[in-house]
């Protein structure tokens, strides 16, 4: 079973599918029937963000964008209420108003990312990864956090144990980094001499 995170209203939007199917709605225990009715529209939200990042409810019409964010709402409820068929549902609507979504963006013009961007949503902040075009990415999105690709490496070399991670992914191929913590005593100790902004 998944635990959902407390907040005050039992409100759920397209914002809070998270990767792994996280969502923050509640208080309690989602049920295995109800989150076994949640991971194909987890998949469907992640695989929509990547092309689009979170931008699709802005794209299409004012009366499309509420009905998809009050579906979002009611599978809050259902899921806070345990409703495994309830659940099913609107699951079901809500994964053909994804592509619904994108048809009509696509219809009025809008266009994804680029083929070699990639977007993900992490606790509610949208991180986007892009070989070329990160420039123009993040003046159009000031709200991400938008790397260059070789931006990436470089952070990802500099700021973990290369080695840790190489003999990792090496004894299990399959590993995935899904969270990253630091202790907040712990100073960050940047090679380029402590500055927090390595670059």
């Amino acid at each position: 079973m998944a635990k959902l995170k407390s907040k005050a209203k039992a409100k759920l939007d397209h914002r809070d599918v998270k990767a792994r199917g996280s969502l923050n709605s509640g208080e309690g225990i989602i049920s295995a029937g109800v989150w076994g009715q949640l991971r194909p529209l987890d998949e469907k939200a992640r695989k929509k963000i990547e092309r689009w990042g979170d931008t699709l409810p802005d794209l299409v019409s004012p009366e499309l964008a509420g009905r998809f964010e009050a579906a979002y709402e009611a599978l809050g409820a259902k899921v806070t209420a345990g409703d495994v068929v309830g659940t099913n549902q609107i699951v079901s609507q809500l994964m053909r108003a994804w592509d619904v979504l994108e048809a009509q963006a696509e219809a009025a013009g809008h266009k994804p990312l680029p083929p070699d961007a990639y977007c993900i949503d992490l606790n509610g902040q949208i991180v986007c990864i892009a070989v070329t075009g990160v420039l123009e990415l993040r003046r159009k999105h000031p709200e991400w956090t938008v790397y260059a690709f070789e931006d990436a490496a470089r952070i990802i070399r500099h700021d973990w144990s290369e080695s840790f991670l190489k003999d990792a992914f090496k004894a299990f191929p399959e590993a995935r980094v899904t969270k990253v913590t630091r202790e907040p005593t712990v100073p960050v100790k940047w090679d380029l001499g402590g500055d927090e902004i390595p670059f």
